[in-house]
């Protein structure tokens, strides 16, 4: 039996990546914190860099329009959340009165939910209509631009659906200021201050403790406001929600491309469409699938930028899509599942290599995304889970 050979500089690439971990979270001031907030910001772009990397997989170029999608949809939903939270209560207040015939528990809760005091449910119950609109928003723009623009151009060279990829994302760039103005623009969720998770011999008795609270409560546990000697983590609810969900959608998507009819036909077309055609897959259809995929999680992504940044802008799709990009070709070109581990390693990367440098601007983290993303292609353009091809 043949032995597969292993890939010496793949080996060292691992190696690297392993021992930047390691050295983050020992030698890094707060590193779990920061190892913490990059596996978020990662999940965050594993949302937008799977629609990224089966777009050229199955279409076989570089959609350039990828990030102002993500924002379009974003800007839907940042739409519909502040009309939801103004309509809400006075729907629920109203729904008892339309519909007697609803058992009197739900109509008391309902009731409840109209009072002041329900302001932070409301706004939980607005953020996930709101999401989905988004998602069904960019999905519909996506769709809509494959068939007027880029099935019209399929049989094209790749750079021309380049460089129309690069035109449409100047026109979505320019239809979102229009409509919502160029201007900073905040979601309706309420930020609330974090949960802080402490691990450690916190009030120095010689025992391990966990401890779960606010800050003020671990000081008064310390007994002391200095913390070096315990490992403490902090995260809001909508930072938990972002981490928690992006995973489970991850999670779906491999279920989805594995067990299901249509996400076996996707795979296919991605290893051979003229064969998946003659194999009698409906290619068109598959290829709305892809797009629907895409710009669906997009526009998630999208929105937990805002909820996580604070701000969306207009640009924000612009100044994310190098992430998203540098995700695609760390993990592998094509490959949903390299885009997924090359999002995590951008989003570490850009945390542990930045933020505890107080002297850099959080800013520059795009660059640390560049650089990574110009060493892979010169050390190994086929990406962390591509195979090394032959020579000569």
């Amino acid at each position: 039996m043949k032995l597969k050979r292993r890939d010496p500089v793949k080996l060292a690439i691992w190696a690297v990546i392993v021992l930047g971990l390691v050295w983050a979270l020992v030698f890094v001031p707060n590193g779990p914190q920061f190892v913490l907030n990059g596996i978020r910001f990662g999940s965050i772009l594993m949302l937008g860099a799977i629609g990224l990397t089966l777009t050229y997989r199955i279409l076989n170029f570089a959609n350039f329009s990828h990030g102002d999608i993500l924002i379009f949809g974003a800007y839907i939903a940042l739409s519909v959340d502040w009309w939801l939270v103004g309509a809400l209560p006075g729907l629920f207040e109203r729904l008892p009165q339309w519909l007697p015939w609803l058992p009197e528990g739900l109509k008391a809760g309902l009731l409840g939910l109209a009072q002041p005091q329900a302001k932070d449910t409301i706004r939980w119950i607005a953020i996930v209509i709101a999401m989905l609109a988004g998602a069904v928003g960019a999905i519909l723009l996506a769709i809509g631009i494959d068939r007027v623009l880029y099935r019209r151009l399929r049989r094209s060279a790749a750079v021309t659906l380049v460089i129309a990829s690069f035109g449409m994302a100047l026109f979505i760039r320019a239809l979102v200021q229009a409509i919502w103005g160029v201007g900073n623009r905040a979601y309706a969720m309420r930020i609330t201050p974090p949960t802080v998770y402490a691990f450690g011999d916190i009030d120095r008795d010689g025992r391990f403790d966990v401890f779960v609270g606010s800050i003020g409560e671990l000081i008064q546990v310390a007994g002391t406001r200095d913390l070096t000697h315990v490992v403490t983590l902090k995260m809001t609810t909508i930072q938990w929600v972002t981490l928690i969900v992006s995973l489970a959608l991850v999670t779906l998507l491999h279920l989805f491309l594995k067990y299901t009819k249509t996400g076996k036909a996707m795979r296919a077309m991605a290893d051979n469409m003229d064969l998946a055609r003659v194999s009698g897959i409906n290619t068109e259809r598959m290829i709305k699938w892809v797009w629907a995929i895409g710009a669906g999680l997009a526009a998630i992504a999208g929105v937990f930028i805002g909820l996580n940044w604070g701000i969306i802008t207009p640009n924000t799709g612009a100044l994310v899509l190098l992430s998203l990009f540098a995700a695609v070709i760390l993990g592998g070109i094509g490959s949903p599942y390299g885009a997924m581990l090359g999002a995590l390693v951008i989003g570490i990367a850009q945390n542990v290599l930045v933020a505890p440098v107080t002297s850099v601007n959080s800013q520059y983290k795009p660059a640390i995304a560049f650089l990574l993303m110009i060493a892979m292609l010169l050390i190994r353009p086929q990406g962390l889970l591509g195979e090394a091809g032959r020579r000569g």
